[in-house]
């Protein structure tokens, strides 16, 4: 058992959508969607690791070679065209609405358990709510391992802190500043928002379920990943939804401590047609 409490959803309706923004944690299990998208990554991973097993790559592969094979993956999850179609089948099977859903990319985490070559996709997100970054407080997290994990490769989350306020440095970081750092080949600015003392937040709680099953959580969970000191790799996927309608009713989780200066709705498009979210 990870210590959260999962609730069992068989689907994702407003009522559950009400749940989720009070603070609850959902689980999706047993979805043939579902399956066929973890089923079409794992198989991809597999390949790219050949002839190493996926989870014992990190102890098999040179660094260089390892961080090639990882960072190749990460950039094709976003594009490659059959997972995307997998994925969007799945959110609907979900129950998200084709019509109102709109979704971020696609991503595909791994993390190799060596810290000196945690980097870009393979780095360990320390404590933050993604809120602090979309300024959405109808942010839906989708999150979904691909091979097992335990209590030491994972993401971990502090429930408590949920409607509780916890200092950060949203209010000065910006997306538009990362995008530009990142233009110019440069790696110094903070990729999102932190906490700004976590170690005096107490200790998260680990979330580990099985492949096949998918968890969603409001934006505003505070989460962290678990730093992987295992030999052992981690890999999982993840996006984000928000529903319209309830970002045009003003529905959404409690905004306790966010400071982001803007919401870059255009991170998100619609199931039905892609078409970009706009105020």
């Amino acid at each position: 058992m990870s210590g959260l409490d999962l609730r069992p959803c068989a689907r994702f309706d407003e009522p559950a959508r009400r749940a989720l923004y009070g603070g609850r944690l959902l689980r999706f299990d047993g979805l043939p969607e579902v399956a066929a998208l973890i089923g079409a990554i794992a198989a991809a991973i597999a390949r790219a690791m050949a002839p190493h097993p996926p989870l014992a790559a990190a102890g098999l592969l040179p660094a260089g070679e390892l961080a090639a094979r990882c960072d190749a993956l990460a950039r094709r999850a976003p594009r490659e065209a059959a997972w995307n179609r997998l994925l969007d089948a799945a959110l609907m099977a979900l129950g998200n609405d084709p019509a109102a859903t709109y979704r971020d990319r696609l991503r595909l985490r791994i993390q190799t358990g060596d810290g000196a070559r945690d980097r870009r996709t393979r780095m360990t997100l320390a404590a933050h709510r993604d809120s602090w970054g979309s300024n959405l407080r109808a942010q839906v997290n989708w999150w979904a391992p691909v091979f097992e994990v335990d209590a030491g490769r994972t993401v971990a989350l502090w429930p408590a802190l949920f409607d509780r306020a916890v200092a950060n440095d949203s209010a000065g970081w910006d997306l538009d500043a990362l995008l530009e750092s990142r233009r110019r080949g440069e790696t110094g600015y903070p990729p999102l928002p932190l906490a700004r003392a976590p170690r005096c937040l107490g200790p998260p709680l680990p979330l580990v379920v099985p492949p096949g099953t998918v968890v969603a959580f409001s934006g505003a969970h505070l989460h962290a990943s678990v730093p992987n000191r295992g030999p052992a790799m981690r890999y999982s996927i993840e996006t984000r939804t928000v529903c319209r309608d309830d970002l045009v009713a003003g529905l959404g989780a409690p905004d306790v401590d966010g400071g982001a200066p803007r919401r870059p709705l255009h991170w998100f498009r619609r199931l039905a047609d892609g078409a970009p979210l706009v105020a």
